[in-house]
This record gives structure tokens, C-alpha cells and sequence, in this order.
């Protein structure tokens, strides 16, 4: 079953590496943790000096679709869905 955009918990830029946007999906059941780093934000959707949370919410859609896509394929790591550059071939 795919996952959904989780509306309970907004998109943040990770407060630890500070080179994260952070965003949850649902299974319905559980939030699952997801993030894409800034640079892959800006190589795949936007320029060198975009704004990570514009870019995120502007290609939202596209973002959610990549997390339901690794989901559905198990790869997730230690709870977590990390999108990379290859996720939106």
C-alpha cells in the first residue's frame, strides 16, 4: 500500500544537519519519517540560492510520490526515507 503526505507535521529544515528538509508520509497507521538534502532540493527543482521549503512545497507532489515509491520498494533505513538525486529520474 502506498504512503501519504502526513499534514500533522509541516516541513522543516533538520535542526541537526541543517542540510535536510524534513517531512513525514503515513501509512495510515504510523508516521514514517522522510527527508531530502537542500542540494538535492535545488539540483532537481530549483538554482543554486532557491529556497529549500519553497522548492519542497512548490514539488511536493513529485517529493511525496519519490517517498511512497522507496517505501514500496523496503528502502528504508533505520526508520527513515532519504531521497537522493536518483529517486526523481
Amino acid at each position: 500500500m502506498p504512503i501519504v503526505g502526513y499534514p500533522g507535521w509541516l516541513p522543516a529544515i533538520d535542526a541537526n544537519t541543517r542540510k535536510h528538509v524534513c517531512f513525514a508520509m503515513s501509512d495510515r497507521r504510523r508516521h514514517i519519517p522522510c527527508r531530502i538534502s537542500i542540494n538535492t532540493l535545488r539540483d532537481c527543482f530549483g538554482e543554486e540560492n532557491s529556497d529549500p521549503l519553497d522548492l519542497f512545497e512548490s514539488c511536493q507532489g513529485e517529493i511525496e510520490d519519490a517517498a511512497s515509491r522507496k517505501f514500496l520498494g523496503n528502502n528504508i533505513s533505520n526508520g527513515l526515507i532519504e531521497l537522493e538525486e536518483g529517486d526523481f529520474d
